[in-house]
C-alpha cells in the first residue's frame, strides 16, 4: 500500500510516522506450533545433552497435543501427501498414550515417528507449492518433537534428530520468503536538484499478507531508514516461516551447547 507523497519537509515527517507496518490480518493466535518445538528440545537439552528433562518433555507434547488438538487434525487433513498425513495423524495420536505402550509397540512407535519426522522433510523439499510448504512446516517442530522425545524415552541418542529440526526450519525460512518490490520516487526542487527522495518496499507473503516500509532523504540527508529484513518477516508474520523463525534461535542455542 502506497501513500501519496507530499512535498518538502511535511514529506519527510510524514515517512516517520509510517515506518514499517503491515496491512493485512494481524498475528493469528491458534496453536502453539513454535512452543512446542522450543519446550520440547529445552527440556531435553538445557542440561547440555540428549537426555534431559524426559517427563517434562513428554508433558510439554501431550498437553499441547490435547490443548489444541482440533486445530492440528485440520492441519494434517490439509497435507496433500497420503503417507504424510497418515504418519503425522499416528504419531500425534499414539503420543498421548506413550506411557501405556509395551517395550515392543514402544518401538514400533518411536520407529515410526522417526520414519515420519525425515518423511515431512522430504516432501517439504518436494511440494511445489507455498501453501503445501507452509503445511508441513507448521507440523515440522510438533512431529520432530515426538521423534525426539520417543528416542530419549528408549535411550537413543536424539542429536542428529535435533540437527534435521534444525535443517527443515532453515529450508521453511528460504522456501515461504516473501515476494518483495522496491520503488524509488524523487522529487526535485525549482532548480531540478533532487529534493526529496523516498524508497518504497512492500513485500507479499503466499498468503496475501503485506508488510511496506520506507526509507527517506531530504536534501540529501537520511530520514527514516529501511529495515528490509523487518518488512520480510512481518509479511509472513501467518505463515510457518514465522514459527521457524521464533524456534531457531533458540534450537540453536540448546545444540551449540551439546558440543
Amino acid at each position: 500500500m502506497k501513500h501519496r507523497l507530499m512535498t518538502g519537509v511535511t514529506a519527510a515527517v510524514m515517512a516517520v510516522v509510517i515506518g514499517v507496518g503491515g496491512t493485512a490480518k494481524p498475528v493469528k493466535a491458534a496453536v502453539p506450533y513454535v512452543q512446542i518445538a522450543i519446550a520440547v528440545a529445552s527440556a531435553l537439552f538445557s542440561g547440555g545433552g540428549g537426555g534431559g528433562d524426559l517427563e517434562r518433555a513428554k508433558r510439554e507434547i501431550i498437553d499441547a497435543i490435547n490443548a489444541a488438538r482440533q486445530e492440528i487434525i485440520g492441519q494434517i487433513d490439509n497435507i496433500a501427501s497420503a503417507e504424510v498425513r497418515a504418519c503425522t495423524d499416528a504419531a500425534t495420536t499414539k503420543m498421548l498414550l506413550i506411557d501405556q505402550l509395551d517395550p515392543f509397540s514402544l518401538s514400533l512407535f518411536v520407529n515410526d515417528a522417526v520414519n515420519c519426522a525425515t518423511l515431512s522433510s522430504a516432501f517439504f523439499d518436494a511440494v511445489q507449492t507455498p501453501a503445501a510448504a507452509d503445511t508441513i512446516g507448521k507440523l515440522i517442530g510438533t512431529i520432530y518433537s515426538i521423534a525426539l522425545v520417543g528416542f530419549t524415552k528408549l535411550g537413543f541418542p536424539t542429536v542428529d534428530l535435533l540437527d534435521r529440526l534444525i535443517r527443515s526450519y532453515d529450508a521453511v525460512v528460504v522456501k515461504l520468503a516473501p515476494r518483495c518490490d522496491e520503488q524509488r520516487v524523487v522529487e526535485y526542487d525549482n532548480q531540478g536538484r533532487p529534493f526529496y527522495v523516498e524508497i518504497q518496499y512492500t513485500c507479499t507473503a503466499y498468503n496475501g499478507d503485506t508488510a511496506y516500509g520506507v526509507e527517506t532523504y531530504y536534501r540529501g540527508r537520511p530520514g527514516v531508514r529501511l529495515d528490509r529484513v523487518a518488512v520480510q518477516n512481518e509479511a509472513t508474520r501467518n505463515t510457518s516461516r514465522a514459527t521457524a523463525q521464533l524456534a531457531l534461535p533458540t534450537l540453536r542455542s540448546l545444540r551449540a551447547g551439546l558440543g
